[in-house]
């Protein structure tokens, strides 16, 4: 009987940590996005990415299919050669790009600023 509230409390702490831990990754990692430069390059829009994120299982999709939201994921390409950069953009952002589209990536750190794409 005494081993049953241990183990509760046990998974409650777990819990608790490995939120706590990722509460303050999200911090350092806004913090960080905050204190870098400006950088801006030259790119070719490589890849857009939707997916959706429910909060609901499997199952319960099939079943009554919930009022998702979306993730909107867009792959930048240097113009000149050098690794594919990938952001998460907002709906609005997002639906402004075309694969294919070439122009100045404004960012800093991981954080997406802005794209102005060449006329």
């Amino acid at each position: 009987m005494n081993k049953m509230p241990l183990f509760f409390v046990i998974v409650v702490a777990i819990i608790v940590v490995a939120a706590s831990f990722r509460f303050v990754q999200q911090r350092r990692e806004k913090a960080d996005n905050d204190a870098a430069p400006l950088m801006q390059k030259r790119v070719v829009v490589s890849n857009k990415r939707e997916k959706v994120l429910s909060d609901r299982r499997s199952r319960q999709q099939i079943v009554a299919p919930a009022g998702s939201s979306l993730r909107y994921d867009v792959s930048f390409r240097p113009e000149n050669g050098g690794l594919e950069m990938t952001f998460r953009l907002n709906e609005k952002q997002y639906h402004q790009l075309t694969v294919g589209d070439k122009g100045m990536l404004s960012y800093k750190g991981s954080r997406f600023e802005e794209f102005t794409a060449d006329h």
